[in-house]
């Protein structure tokens, strides 16, 4: 609990203008940002681009944000539409309709060790990216299902569906891989 109330202080420095929290601010989530955009816009190439839109937003509108205890949820739901107005743009992106909820079982989940690290990363990056998204909210920033509901704007039902049907075509891909 001590990172967050640093961290929920960090805010609120950041909403008085203070310069250095918000590169404090800057410092701990650029990395996660970066991975997170990369992971949903599969490495076009735009992803520096598409940071700076997050944190010129985040600048510019950090000052409204309410509850300083929901700011990852803040930063990824504008990451998450800095990237989709690029989809929108170049006509890319087609909304999905939404999967059926199906029961989530973890009896058969496999075991990836660090040598499958970029035999991960190549199957990631050819699943649908509303299963990049949630597989990477879920499992790389171990967000609970209601704060992924929050950022993608889906139920929590939807996110436990396309948890299930991402880890199923990702189990395939790698399969693919490995054969």
């Amino acid at each position: 609990m001590e990172f967050d109330e640093q961290l929920e202080k960090l805010v609120h420095r950041c909403q008085d203008g203070e310069k250095a929290a918000f590169e404090r601010l800057f410092e701990i989530y650029q990395p996660r940002l970066r991975y997170y955009v990369r992971r949903l816009d599969s490495g076009d190439g735009h992803t520096d681009d598409i940071l700076q839109d997050i944190w010129l937003a985040v600048f510019k509108k950090i000052h409204k944000l309410k509850d300083t205890r929901s700011l990852g949820v803040w930063l990824y739901r504008i990451a998450r539409n800095r990237v989709y107005d690029g989809f929108r743009r170049k006509d890319r992106f087609v909304r999905m309709p939404e999967e059926d909820e199906i029961p989530v079982s973890g009896t058969d989940e496999p075991v990836f060790d660090a040598e499958d690290a970029e035999a991960l990363h190549k199957a990631m990056e050819r699943l649908k990216p509303q299963h990049r998204e949630v597989l990477t909210l879920c499992f790389i920033e171990q967000m609970p299902y209601q704060s992924i509901a929050d950022v993608v704007g889906c139920t929590i039902g939807t996110v436990r569906s396309r948890i299930f049907y991402a880890k199923h075509y990702l189990r395939k891909e790698m399969e693919i891989q490995s054969a």
